[in-house]
């Protein structure tokens, strides 16, 4: 294959590898009952300790070959220097194993059986094999069919599994529970034509991405942890689901009570496509296997009924699920970004500003997070903050921008204890040093100052997105409509502010510089308080 792992992530009951190959994009999705190509890529959950394993070991590294074990429901993808297996058997399994000596890495479970063990360090051992059903003769299925019922034979001895035991039986119109060797024969030519009998197995993988799709979207909905605004998307997905599958199973019933009313007449015109060279043949809008009796026709869409009745209920309980989740919804935490410990806000040209709150703080953001393009804030008074407007992009910085940041810088340094105006000055990286025997969160500043000059003390305090904002009154205004104006003061503001901010009155008051303002300015939403 030479496909190159790009990305592996966990999505819901499995995990999505991103491949690449000459410049296609593709993705392969594994769990521990199959595998198929699709062309989505599925959201993420959380990964396990195991997904993070494969991240560590497969990542980059290319497919050489993907090969099933002889007639086993054994799947190996091979990789430069490891091999996934895939256990399909049982509840499956996934185990990551180390080349050249298949030595054990990870596996989603670790077990052990009387002849063999999954265990961690040690050589992954091949299950017993089973026999393999196209190697079989007629006497060796003969021999079979008169100890066991064909079911078990078919389901464990040849390693078929239940489902398609079944199907095998009812293709051949064989009593599954029955002991008969004159049975043989049939099997043995089914075999030697089994990907004709099973000509519905064609277009498998679009069928598993459609199976694998109707179960995510349930996910979505039975796991629902998603933030209210997603809720409407989610829910409408999964209506829509319903409305399919309610509408295919109302066909599938209308066919019957059709085929029912005209009853010697479909049986008379199916006899007539009995040996038509395609495997569905149309009669009066209706499908048909034309190898099948009318009877087993019918039967098949009873069963198609049945099928699509468990999913409906399914999608329904999910539906409700999410009805009780919404009325109780759980507490989605929000995680904090790395600036947030600072004192930050975006400019009204969408740049970056972070300030420290104490010596700790200033020490912090110059030593970890200024970069050679950002610009560096100071005011010319003992007791202020080192601000930085981050430039990641090393795009000219607009003026306004320069003045809000020094705004910001003034307004948190001890000219607002004071009562004064303040010049502030700022500089590029290189010139801040960090010189032996200077207090933590002291500088050195060599070279050229641009200054900002006469800087009257006012902060902006404004509430967006449900959380307080402040800063610079041009780029506060810019994000939301409910805000106030401060300067320094000495007003009694805990009432007011209780009015103002509501909730989040005490997290407004924590941004006031050294506690103490007057409140000079409200937006027309908070003039009525």
């Amino acid at each position: 294959m030479n496909s190159k792992i790009q990305k592996i992530k966990e999505i819901p009951n499995g995990f999505l590898f991103e491949l690449y190959s000459k410049g296609d994009r593709n993705f392969l999705i594994i769990h521990r009952k199959g595998f198929f190509l699709s062309n989505k890529n599925y959201d993420a959950i959380s990964p396990s300790n195991f997904c993070n394993l494969l991240k560590k070991h497969l990542t980059n590294e290319k497919i050489i070959e993907i090969k099933q074990k002889e007639f086993d429901r054994l799947v190996e993808i091979e990789t430069n220097n490891y091999i996934l297996i895939l256990e399909l058997f049982g509840n499956g399994n996934i185990i990551l194993t180390e080349k050249p000596a298949r030595k054990i890495i990870i596996a989603i479970e670790m077990r052990e059986w009387k002849d063999r063990a999954i265990k961690r360090n040690l050589e992954y051992q091949y299950p017993p094999l089973t026999t393999n059903p196209f190697s079989l003769s007629i006497e060796d299925l003969k021999r079979r069919l008169d100890e066991k019922e064909v079911i078990r034979i078919l389901a464990k001895d040849l390693g078929f599994g239940g489902e398609i035991a079944n199907k095998i039986c009812s293709k051949l119109g064989i009593d599954p529970d029955s002991k008969d060797s004159m049975n043989a024969k049939d099997i043995y030519i089914f075999f030697r034509d089994i990907e004709t009998e099973f000509h519905e197995m064609n277009n498998i993988n679009k069928e598993l991405q459609e199976d694998f799709d109707t179960n995510y979207r349930i996910y979505q909905i039975s796991d629902f942890t998603e933030m209210e605004q997603k809720t409407k998307k989610i829910r409408e997905n999964q209506i829509k689901i319903l409305e399919e599958l309610e509408k295919k199973k109302s066909l599938y019933e209308k066919n019957i009570q059709i085929i029912y009313e005209n009853y010697l007449e479909f049986q008379k015109e199916l006899e007539t496509k009995k040996y038509a060279p395609q495997k569905e043949v149309e009669i009066k809008g209706i499908l048909f296997n034309p190898r099948k009796s009318l009877n087993d026709n019918i039967q098949e869409y009873f069963k198609k009924i049945k099928t699509i009745k468990k999913k409906i209920e399914g999608v329904k309980a999910a539906i409700e699920k999410l009805k009780i989740e919404k009325k109780q919804p759980k507490e989605v935490k929000k995680q904090r970004q790395w600036y947030e410990k600072f004192r930050w806000f975006i400019s009204s040209d969408d740049y970056l500003v972070i300030g420290g709150k104490d010596a700790e703080s200033n020490e912090q953001i110059v030593r970890k997070h200024m970069n050679e393009n950002d610009l560096v804030f100071h005011a010319d008074i003992t007791g202020s903050p080192f601000v930085i407007i981050k430039n990641p992009k090393n795009e000219k910085i607009p003026e306004s921008t320069i003045n809000e940041a020094a705004d910001f810088c003034a307004a948190y340094s001890k000219a607002w204890k004071i009562g004064i105006q303040a010049d502030v000055y700022y500089i590029s990286p290189d010139q801040v040093k960090k010189e032996s025997g200077l207090p933590k969160g002291s500088f050195m500043i060599y070279g050229k100052r641009e200054w900002v000059r006469r800087i009257e003390m006012k902060l902006a305090i404004g509430v967006f997105d449900n959380k307080i904002i402040y800063g610079p009154i041009s780029a506060i205004k810019k994000k939301t409509k409910k805000y106030i104006v401060i300067i320094p003061g000495n007003d009694n503001i805990h009432e007011t502010f209780n009015k103002i901010f509501g909730d989040l009155a005490e997290e407004a008051k924590l941004v006031i510089p050294y506690g103490k303002c007057k409140i000079v300015e409200k937006s027309e939403t908070y003039k009525l308080n």
